[in-house]
């Protein structure tokens, strides 16, 4: 892959997507457990919004060789909103993503189970908040188009690159 091209990839890499990133695991893993409450989920929901188009645009750069560009971050942006909101409005949007995210942790739990010595775990349950609510944060899929923008913008000035 021409590396100058991978937009969604390259724009992963800069200090907001970061920190969203960083944002995202430091309230997953610390806040909601001292702190939970409306606040810490409606951060997680801002922060995931923000960089998920970003990880999906950079997972097709990667395994295709070829860039999204800023069209194709704006595409996963809508994609990322309208699976958010079903998963939120929708009962079984949210069964299927809480047995989905299941299976994809437990790799990583039957790991754990082998290295500590234990059984095998099941498939188990993911926790998921069904609240209208959480649509406030849709605004935040605009920060990573934004980012793809800017990166596409640094990249070549005189040339959008949608």
């Amino acid at each position: 892959m021409n590396d100058r091209r991978a937009i969604a990839t390259r724009a992963l890499l800069t200090a907001p997507a970061i920190l969203a990133i960083a944002v995202l695991v430091l309230n997953d893993h610390v806040l909601k457990a001292r702190f939970g409450g409306w606040w810490t989920g409606k951060l997680s929901d801002v922060a995931g919004l923000a960089v998920f188009p970003l990880l999906i645009g950079a997972a097709i750069e990667l395994s295709t060789g070829r860039s999204v560009g800023r069209r194709g971050v704006a595409i996963a942006a809508a994609s990322t909103g309208a699976v958010f909101a079903a998963i939120k409005l929708w009962a079984p949007a949210a069964a299927l993503y809480r047995g989905g995210l299941a299976t994809l942790q437990w790799p990583f739990r039957a790991l754990g189970a082998i290295e500590r010595g234990d059984a095998l775990p099941a498939a188990g349950h993911v926790q998921l908040t069904m609240d209208p609510t959480d649509l406030l944060a849709l605004p935040a899929l605009g920060i990573a188009v934004w980012l793809a923008g800017r990166t596409c913008r640094a990249l070549d000035p005189g040339q959008p690159r949608y």
